[in-house]
């Protein structure tokens, strides 16, 4: 009896989740820029991974077609800054570098304000949030650059067939693409995986990278399957909630069709343009809110996930469905 109770908590994980995202509305703004660095999923994450990896194919094409291996690509560039002038151009790479820099440091801060924000037992003002969330920047950093390396690296590893493909139709070299694609994939997800419980562990007990980084293995390695399990099931959720959220959108175009045409039937140029200005703020303020509450919703879910499968008692029961039903 205990082994069908433990299997099935997921429920309960994803209700709790969906009623603080709902409650704690203020979380969504962190969420918003927290998703610049991960989104709390694990497979869109992955998935995002191998449209870069597909990307990457036309590029080792392109590139292969030049002598110098992208000297016309760069040289494209450069004409383009050179068109501006040397003054324009540093100021343009300096103001994209410190903007860079600025977003990077706002969202690692997000990301920790975020789980702040969800293992508090009541709201907690955002300014608050954000101040304990700095006293661990550089963990979360350490954390965030660590995973990013590791997914660079299995990117490489994924282009690299790609590249023998391009110059050679080999079957073993396809098969082997296939191979290092199943490879990638299971590990990435594991990666990501990984990487959010780390990020909670820093977060929930303050303790250095290294030891986050251990409790996160041993917790996955402990509920493996559940943790696989529980990544697909949060994707299928998401990818659920973006077709509502679509058909929402789709739903608006109905008054959105009718007041444009009497716009355009008042044959006033300010209105039409102080419509169509606010109709794109609206739009945007939309897509914003929905993008907000789905990382929140996520790391939620995920927090919820991490506290059980650490709890003295209830952490070691196996949390897997698959399991349930091999056994019965």
């Amino acid at each position: 009896m205990s082994r069908k109770k433990s299997t099935t908590l997921y429920r309960p994980f994803l209700r709790d989740a969906c009623r603080l995202t709902w409650q704690r509305k203020s979380l969504w703004i962190f969420g918003i820029f927290a998703a610049l660095i991960s989104t709390g999923g694990v497979v869109d994450m992955v998935w995002q991974s191998l449209q870069k990896v597909q990307r990457a194919e036309s590029l080792l094409h392109s590139l292969m077609n030049h002598s110098f291996i992208g000297y016309d690509i760069a040289a494209s560039y450069m004409a383009q800054l050179n068109t501006l002038g040397s003054q324009r151009t540093s100021l343009i790479v300096i103001a994209a570098t410190l903007a860079g820099v600025a977003l990077l440091v706002i969202s690692i801060l997000s990301q920790g304000a975020l789980i702040l924000g969800i293992r508090s037992k009541k709201p907690e003002d955002p300014y608050i949030l954000r101040n304990n969330a700095a006293s661990r920047f550089w963990p979360l950093f350490l954390v965030g650059t660590l995973n990013k390396i590791l997914t660079g690296i299995f990117m490489l590893l994924m282009t690299l067939p790609l590249l023998l493909i391009s110059v050679s139709s080999a079957p073993a070299y396809g098969a082997l693409f296939f191979v290092l694609l199943v490879i990638f994939i299971a590990a990435s997800i594991i990666l990501n995986i990984i990487y959010i419980f780390t990020l909670i562990d820093i977060m929930e007990s303050d303790v250095p990278v290294l030891q986050a980084i251990h409790t996160s293995i041993r917790l996955f390695l402990k509920q493996w399957i559940a943790a696989f399990e529980y990544g697909a099931l949060l994707f299928l959720l998401v990818i659920g909630g973006t077709c509502l959220f679509v058909l929402f959108l789709a739903l608006l175009l109905v008054p959105y069709s009718i007041l444009f045409s009497v716009i355009i039937l008042s044959g006033s140029s300010a209105l039409f343009l102080t419509f169509n200005i606010l109709s794109i703020f609206v739009l945007i303020a939309f897509v914003l809110m929905f993008g907000g509450a789905c990382v929140t919703f996520q790391y939620s879910a995920w927090y919820n996930f991490y506290t059980h499968g650490l709890h003295k008692t209830h952490g070691k029961k196996v949390f897997s469905k698959l399991i349930r039903l091999i056994h019965g």
